[in-house]
């Protein structure tokens, strides 16, 4: 398995996990493609096991493909699936303290922004930090000295006002205060906002995935 594909599934992890054919199963009740996937242990994996496994368990059959995958990647397409949201890693070093406004609420616990979100589930799995303030939100998974920056979003309404760059700020710096060195993040290919949010706080390209779903 792919060196950044274990990492990314540590911190965003499904509810169920199987292993078996070449395959890493992730089962999560169809809470996002990252936590209902399959990732590739071996190169000569029969795609037919992923196609079985997912169809049989209700969800759309994926497949997160690294480099590396060439070879599954192509007999994925044999079998009909399409690639779908080409997926950045973005990181950063956390040497030093970064400057924050501290305008965020940063908690252990979700606090109001985060209510009847099916993410908090997956997140209640990990060392989790939840951050909110004006319209926005995002959470941090900590694991020993690296920190995943994920499930940033920002209602459309408070776009464009600073909101997502302070959440983003007030995260890192909390994450250094708990003992973070390193902090990554995912993000969509073609989300060029994000992308410019993401490169003005110091994160640059280490990796990246594409999803094979079928159909």
């Amino acid at each position: 398995m792919h060196e950044w594909a274990r990492r990314v599934t540590r911190d965003w992890p499904p509810f169920e996990v199987e292993e078996r054919g070449g395959w890493r199963f992730g089962f999560a009740e169809g809470i996002t493609k990252r936590a209902n996937c399959a990732l590739v242990m071996d190169p000569g994996a029969d795609v037919s096991e992923v196609t079985a496994y997912y169809t049989g368990r209700g969800v759309r059959p994926c497949v997160q493909v690294w480099p590396g995958e060439e070879e599954v990647d192509r007999r994925l397409a044999g079998h009909g699936y399409a690639v779908v949201e080409p997926t950045l890693v973005l990181a950063r070093d956390l040497g030093e303290p970064p400057e924050a406004p501290g305008t965020s609420s940063v908690s252990t616990a979700p606090g109001a922004a985060w209510s009847g979100l099916d993410l908090t589930r997956i997140l209640g799995g990990v060392d989790a930090a939840y951050a909110a303030a004006g319209g926005g939100r995002g959470a941090a998974v900590l694991d020993g000295e690296s920190v995943g920056v994920c499930a940033m979003f920002t209602e459309p309404g408070a776009r464009g006002r600073g909101v997502a760059t302070g959440i983003l700020a007030d995260l890192l710096r909390w994450s250094h205060d708990k003992g973070a060195r390193r902090a990554y993040l995912c993000v969509v290919a073609d989300n060029a906002p994000a992308l410019r949010l993401y490169e003005r706080a110091g994160f640059t390209r280490v990796s990246g995935y594409h999803n094979r779903v079928l159909g």
